[in-house]
């Protein structure tokens, strides 16, 4: 149960806040912890970073099934508890789907336009928050620029789109990312070849489903998160350096030397969704511990931010593992496409009719190299209707007395049979994250 697992990646006021919600919604707590996440590190970045500056934005994506999963409602219930807290940042500066290189640098360049020369400064704080990501994502599967632009926010550095027509460079991109997607778009938009170009870990993804059924006219609850407000202001007064203390430090490099170990018996398509977990550990300890004014990151806040990267690593593995399973459309051999071919024509097809009824799946060389494989189909050359010109080439079963006679020749002539060999079975794979 999520419930369950909450408590293990519970921490600060958002965590308890986050449980005194729980009662009074349907939403999964995971999905309202990793909606607020990804809410609350959007609306603190830029002046808050790693002590290599690094940026401490936190990507999250909720994936479960429509109305089943409830993350429309699992963001609803995160923007009501955390949008008094950051003083309307949210309705100022969210944005729906974006679906191209291009727009994203826009948005991004007109918040620099917008506020350079200020008081406060340039400041491109934007949270794109995409309920129907999978609409936009067919979109941005056909852009050759989106991917690489979306990585440039993630990493904070310089984001540039420069045509003959348009000139935008976008020196501190702060990009809040949060979307919802089922299970069954996941595996039908987001592919493993996509994943190794390095988009995709970027993301923490977490499995959701609703945590209850309440009556009909039950009302939600929008705890206020306790001190998030001067939280809020303590972060945007100054820019803040995050850093691990002593104890925080070595226990981070226990969970890396664990994850590393873990990513050797990983299979590819599944590693390329998870390798940037230690840094993704250490952003979401950070963003944790800005919610309590600090700077110094403990081993508690390591230890929450652990479990709740495991349990986007253990949702990754899922969805993953789900997306290769055998589907239940059957690919026909060669083979099996001619005999099912030469059923259909009453036994006998010429080679010109039978490329026509395979397609482009099949040459006529792959054709022959087929059929001289198979015992029941055989290769003669037929006659032409006037005797002239090249014969046809016919492709027919072969008789059941052609048959006869090779298997008495075969019998009349002894041979020897090796022994069949060995080998230890493939050894499965598997990402038990402990």
């Amino acid at each position: 149960m999520s419930l369950e697992a909450f408590q293990a990646m519970k921490y600060g006021p958002i965590g308890d806040a986050v449980m005194s919600a729980e009662p009074h919604t349907e939403a999964d707590p995971v999905g309202v912890y990793a909606a607020i996440l990804a809410l609350w590190s959007g609306s603190i970045q830029g002046m808050v970073k790693m002590s290599d500056g690094r940026p401490i934005v936190t990507w999250t994506v909720l994936v479960g099934e429509s109305a089943l999963g409830r993350k429309g409602t699992s963001v609803r219930v995160a923007s009501r508890m955390l949008n008094h807290s950051v003083k309307g940042f949210l309705d100022a500066r969210t944005v729906g789907g974006v679906s191209s290189g291009p727009s994203l640098t826009q948005i991004l360049y007109e918040k620099q336009e917008e506020t350079d020369g200020t008081e406060d400064g340039i400041d491109t704080r934007t949270i794109v928050v995409d309920e129907e990501w999978s609409e936009n994502l067919k979109r941005q599967n056909r852009c050759p620029t989106f991917a690489s632009k979306l990585r440039s926010c993630w990493d904070g550095v310089t984001l540039r789109h420069i045509t003959t027509k348009a000139h935008m460079v976008v020196q501190e991109p702060r990009l809040g990312f949060h979307a919802h997607i089922t299970p069954a778009e996941w595996s039908e938009y987001i592919r493993p070849r996509d994943a190794k170009g390095g988009s995709y870990n970027r993301l923490l993804p977490v499995l959701v489903e609703g945590s209850k059924v309440l009556p009909y006219g039950h009302k939600e609850v929008y705890p206020e998160i306790e001190g998030l407000s001067e939280a809020y202001d303590w972060a945007r007064r100054k820019p803040r350096s995050m850093s691990l203390n002593n104890e925080a430090a070595r226990r981070f490099d226990e969970l890396r030397a664990i994850f590393l170990g873990k990513m050797v018996d990983m299979p590819s398509h599944q590693t390329c969704y998870v390798e940037r977990t230690p840094e993704q550990i250490i952003r979401v300890a950070a963003v944790l511990t800005a919610t309590e004014r600090k700077t110094v990151i403990t081993r508690k806040a390591i230890d929450a931010a652990w479990a709740f990267v495991q349990y986007s690593m253990r949702s990754v593995e899922k969805l993953v593992r789900e997306d290769t399973k055998p589907t239940g459309r059957v690919v026909k051999s060669v083979p099996e496409l001619v005999r099912e071919i030469l059923a259909q024509e009453g036994g006998e097809v010429d080679r010109s009719r039978m490329l026509r009824r395979l397609g482009v799946r099949v040459t006529a060389a792959s054709l022959m190299s087929a059929v001289e494989s198979m015992s029941d189909v055989e290769m003669v050359k037929g006659e032409t209707a006037t005797g002239r010109g090249r014969p046809p080439v016919i492709y027919r079963f072969v008789t059941e007395k052609e048959t006869q006679e090779e298997k008495d020749v075969a019998e009349a002539v002894p041979v020897s049979i090796p022994s069949p060999k060995t080998s230890s079975p493939d050894l499965a794979l598997t990402g038990n994250w402990l």
